[in-house]
């Protein structure tokens, strides 16, 4: 009976697995091509470190983790957008985060175990917590670090690109076409944020799209959303030279203002910080010339 039920399941096995092979499931093209274009990319990314990959172990490490966080499809959008803009690549971020981690967590536990040696310190136990709390600690830091650094560098970069449609709305109103108007005005300033936008609009002509079209690609990789509102409305100008004129104008006018009102703003902070500072010296010269007095008085 046994032998019979075992031969059973064999033969319905093979014939399930006959009914597969007759029948393959559809293949998904769309994850096909989602998976080709990602092996690319980790491919494309190791090339562009290869220093990395024969580094230290700290960065085969961030190396590795970087090929995981991609092959696990987790969302590092908003930290790509930093790490590009500050031009770190998520390998080196990584390696970085480690090496902070490592040095956190064995910190306190070497530290508090040489003391606990010596019959001067506390626990282990107490050093092994406190390395966890100081690595998670560390990771906090470095994350904010990233950010107020690209923060940094926006704002930079938003005060080159009002700077740079100005000079697009100089060369306009001279007479040039919008399609000559933008990479001179990009070949005239220097400064990484200069160079950011020659290579957008050089890299354009060898792409085949427009030059706004590129600069909209390169906001969305840096998290510009002025570069990418740009693209938007010079989409909508298509290749009318009218249209396209009048937006770049209007935009350079746009961001001229805000920048003129970040200027504004940052003045009115530095004004009233001025003002914090002095009111602290006031009391401070105040304590000192009626302390003595009041020592004397509550002494006498």
């Amino acid at each position: 009976m046994t032998a019979f039920m075992l031969a059973t399941a064999c033969v319905a096995l093979g014939l399930l697995r006959m009914a597969q092979l007759a029948r393959p499931p559809r293949t998904d093209h769309v994850a096909m091509a989602a998976h080709w274009y990602d092996e690319r990319a980790r491919a494309s990314r190791r090339r562009e470190a290869p220093h990395l990959a024969r580094g230290s172990l700290l960065d085969r490490l961030g190396v590795w983790l970087a090929d995981q966080v991609d092959r696990r499809g987790v969302d590092t959008s908003s930290l790509r957008a930093d790490l590009a803009i500050t031009g770190i690549s998520l390998e080196q971020h990584l390696s970085k985060v480690l090496g902070l981690v490592v040095v956190a967590l064995l910190g306190p536990p070497v530290i508090l175990g040489s003391l606990s040696l010596l019959g001067l310190g506390l626990p282990l136990s107490v050093g092994i917590g406190a390395g966890i709390a100081l690595a998670a600690a560390m990771v906090v830091v470095a994350q904010r670090e990233l950010q107020v650094k690209a923060a940094e560098m926006r704002a930079e970069f938003r005060r080159t690109l009002s700077i740079y449609l100005d000079l697009v709305a100089m060369a306009l109103d001279a007479g040039r076409g919008h399609a000559e108007a933008l990479p001179a005005a990009a070949n005239i300033g220097t400064g990484w944020t200069f160079a950011h936008l020659q290579d957008a609009i050089d890299g354009a002509r060898f792409s085949g799209v427009s030059a706004w079209e590129s600069l909209g690609a390169l906001g969305r990789r840096l998290s510009l959303p002025e570069l990418v509102d740009l693209d938007a409305a010079l989409r909508l100008a298509n290749e009318d030279g009218a249209k396209v004129k009048a937006t770049l104008v209007a935009r350079a006018g746009t961001l001229r203002a805000a920048r003129i009102a970040d200027a504004e703003a940052e003045a009115n902070q530095a004004t009233e910080s001025m003002k914090f500072t002095l009111i602290a010296m006031v009391f401070a010269f105040l304590g000192y010339e009626l302390y003595p007095s009041i020592v004397r008085l509550f002494a006498g």
